[in-house]
């Protein structure tokens, strides 16, 4: 496993998203860092939030497709700090359209961004690599590379491209001691989709569930970091990738999954499929229901109490040291369980939350108010967010049971990783892990009451 502090990280695309996250991630662990983008007051304030880990930060403002600049930026960092240890090509632009409208303009954008940007950085320090025997490069091609899913076929051909190079790579800078690694990410809600418009009702639905599916830029930074700190020849990212590898060596089964996906996304599948009779009436069926439903139901919810109890312990300066009892004890629901099942709704799955919290050294039995998230789809996460005052001073609470699979429930489910702060501000004053012991169980089940009738 790599230790990576006193390294020297060359981080493309680093002003945003899996960047920005990743940085963190690298300052963290001791790194110097070298950031580069094409966005300048982004990668501005990009450095100055990372200015907190007291690690040394360098930026540079590149078109990663000028070879002419990426060669002159190198020149300035090889002479001032070496070659980097470790080189992450990040950054990349997507594209939305079908083949057939995709012209050669942009075509030759995204390949002078997605793959050559890349090669341009990778020829700008493979030879010094060489010279000193030794780095660590690392590719971030996408998921898509399995998947190749109608109108993004050009953004995929750039990226596998990419890949292709990078796995060719790893086999022969091997006798060099230099690593390569391989990326994969699945979908990621960052705001590389933010201008994309489905043309298509296929398409509108993929982007519109988007935070449903996708993978936090936070979470696919940290698994990208863990890939680096082991030394993976290649990272997945996501376990569905390997069903995309997989299901891409039977014929009949990817042969499927393209006419399925042409079917959905493209515009003349997507025609073809709304003006069918059984679309139409399904539509219309599922209409009838929608506004009985809506007529007949009144406003019903659900309150239900839930118990957590662990342990806090004050950052230096903020209270007593040593770990210390921490304990919330509040009541959670909705008033509209139609709303709170609707994916559409911006309350899915979200809950009021009001009760009492005791956080030793501080405060004992404070009301606290906040809102709780079920976000089992959009980021495998349940949230606690709520506030409360002592002496006249507002605090900010935020846990988060993480991870959460159906194959870890019975710890995921139950450990709440929590951070405190005065309301407003960025430094964390404690830090907290709780509990929701088995115990309590029957008692939880049984507070479950309905509301609004």
């Amino acid at each position: 496993m790599k230790d990576l502090s006193n390294h020297t990280i060359l981080l493309t695309g680093a002003a945003g998203g899996i960047g920005l996250h990743l940085s963190s991630y690298f300052a963290e662990a001791g790194a110097r860092l070298i950031l580069t983008d094409i966005n300048k007051a982004a990668l501005d304030d990009a450095a100055k939030r990372l200015e907190k880990y007291k690690t040394g930060i360098a930026t540079y403002v590149v078109d990663q497709a000028d070879k002419k600049a990426v060669d002159a930026m190198a020149a300035d960092i090889l002479a001032k700090y070496g070659a980097p240890d470790i080189l992450v090509n990040n950054a990349g632009i997507g594209h939305h359209a079908e083949l057939a409208d995709t012209d050669f303009e942009t075509w030759h954008k995204l390949m002078n961004v997605n793959f050559w940007g890349a090669l341009h950085y990778v020829y700008a320090f493979l030879p010094a690599m060489k010279q000193r025997n030794s780095g660590h490069i690392i590719n971030v091609a996408t998921g898509q590379v399995f998947y190749r899913v109608p109108t993004w076929g050009a953004y995929t051909v750039t990226k596998t491209a990419l890949a292709a190079f990078s796995d060719i790579l790893r086999a022969e800078a091997e006798k060099n001691n230099i690593r390569v690694t391989t990326v994969y990410p699945y979908m990621v809600n960052t705001g590389f989709y933010k201008d994309v418009e489905g043309e298509t009702l296929g398409g509108q639905l993929m982007v519109a569930l988007l935070p449903f599916y996708s993978q936090t830029p936070e979470d696919v930074a940290r698994i990208i970091f863990e890939a680096v700190i082991d030394e993976k020849p290649v990272e997945m990212v996501s376990p569905l990738n390997y069903f995309g590898k997989y299901m891409r060596m039977v014929p009949l089964l990817s042969d499927l999954f393209d006419k399925v996906m042409v079917l959905g996304l493209s515009k003349e599948g997507s025609a073809n499929l709304r003006d069918s009779s059984l679309v139409k009436s399904t539509a219309e069926t599922i209409n009838t229901l929608v506004k009985a439903i809506d007529n007949r139901t009144p406003n019903i919810g659900f309150r239900i109490d839930e118990l957590m109890s662990g342990e806090h312990e004050f950052t230096p300066g903020h209270g007593p040291a040593g770990k210390r009892p921490f304990e919330f004890n509040v009541t959670w629901g909705t008033d509209n369980l139609i709303e709170w099942v609707n994916p559409s709704s911006e309350n899915f799955m979200a809950n009021t939350l009001e009760g009492t919290v005791t956080v030793d050294g501080l405060c004992r039995n404070a009301p606290c108010k906040g809102r709780l998230e079920l976000r089992y789809l959009q980021d495998q996460k349940i949230r606690y967010v709520f506030d409360f005052t002592v002496d006249g001073k507002q605090y900010h609470f935020i846990g988060e049971k993480r991870q959460i699979f159906p194959w870890n429930l019975p710890w995921s489910h139950t450990t709440c990783f929590g951070e405190l702060r005065e309301a407003g501000k960025d430094e964390v004053i404690s830090k907290s892990i709780t509990h929701f012991h088995w115990d309590t169980l029957p008692d939880f089940l049984k507070s479950l009451r309905v509301v609004g009738v």
